[in-house]
Parts: C-alpha cells; sequence; structure tokens
C-alpha cells in the first residue's frame, strides 16, 4: 500500500514532462556464463522522481562446462528481455540515484551447445536495477546502474548422468550508461 501511494505521489509531483532515451552497455554474468550485454529504454517522465515506458535488454552468454562424461562441453545463448520499465528517482542535483523494475517477456535463443543436455526456455520474466546518473550537461547524462534479471523463463534437462547440465537462476549485470533528455 505504501510502495502504491509513493508511486501516485511521484507520479502527480508538479514538474515538467519530458521525454528520456538511454542506452546501457554491460558485463554479465550469471552461473558459469558471462558475456556482453546491451540494454535501451524509451521513458515518460511526468515529474523529476518517476519515469515510465519500454525497454530491451539483450545478452549474449556462453560457458565452458564440466561432463559428467569427461567430453569436452560448452553452451551459448542469447538472452533478449522486452519489457514495461518503471523507474523511481531521486534527484539530488548534480547525482540522480535511482531504482527501476520492469515485467516482460524473455526469449532464450540457443547459439552453441557442445555435449549440454540442458536448454533454456522463453516466457514471463522480470527486472530490477539501481544506480545512479550524474548531468554532463543539461540533456546529457552519464552513469553506473546494476541489475538483476530471469535469464529464460525455464530450464529443461533431456538426460541425467551424462552430458553437461548446468543451473542459473539469475543474469547480474553492470553497465555503464548514456541517457538523453528533452
Amino acid at each position: 500500500m505504501v510502495v502504491h501511494a509513493l508511486l501516485m505521489a511521484a507520479a502527480l509531483a508538479p514538474t515538467n514532462t519530458s521525454w528520456e532515451a538511454g542506452v546501457a552497455t554491460s558485463y554479465v554474468r550469471g552461473g558459469s556464463f558471462d558475456g556482453p550485454g546491451i540494454a535501451a529504454h524509451y521513458l515518460w517522465v511526468p515529474s523529476d522522481y518517476f519515469a515510465l515506458g519500454p525497454m530491451v535488454d539483450v545478452a549474449y552468454l556462453s560457458s565452458g562446462l564440466k561432463a559428467g562424461n569427461g567430453l569436452p562441453a560448452s553452451y551459448a545463448f542469447t538472452s533478449t528481455f522486452a519489457g514495461g520499465l518503471a523507474q523511481l528517482r531521486l534527484p539530488l542535483g548534480f547525482v540522480e540515484p535511482y531504482a527501476g523494475l520492469a515485467l516482460g517477456y524473455v526469449a532464450a535463443d540457443q547459439r552453441r551447445s557442445l555435449n549440454a543436455q540442458c536448454g533454456f526456455g522463453s516466457g514471463f520474466g522480470g527486472l530490477l536495477a539501481a544506480g545512479a546518473r550524474a548531468a554532463v550537461s543539461d540533456h546529457l547524462t552519464v552513469g553506473l546502474r546494476g541489475s538483476a534479471r530471469s535469464p529464460a523463463n525455464v530450464l529443461s534437462c533431456r538426460a541425467a548422468f551424462g552430458p553437461a547440465s548446468f543451473d542459473m537462476s539469475a543474469l547480474f549485470a553492470l553497465s555503464s550508461t548514456f541517457d538523453y533528455h528533452w
């Protein structure tokens, strides 16, 4: 109930409505998987304390695995999250910390599977993010962001005690951000 009241108060606080487009480049890690990532958002900013809009987050992840049968194993996939983002902000002058929650769809596409018995499936997912940014000019900000999200909707394994298996519950990303406001 308190969260709902804060969201409504932040959205209705008087200020100039603006828009924001941003991109984040990331190092992403989840379990034994790691790789590069990129995210983009387009937000409506009705107040200094709240923003809302669509976002896309893409990560390419790969891992060398340990197979139970002693043969080499590896797995690589692309995890794409697309959803709606709600962001709470605390403008402190030069620096602006923020936290965001996004819900949407995760598409997991297998790129390589060598002697691996498991795979990821697509479906509903979520993302949590927190960061801070600093103004470079009236329209540009740069910053750092940490986030956690689901890599896929489901992990399925075909066989047991043979080829390599893996387990990953979340993807963690450390990102540099660049945002343009108008």
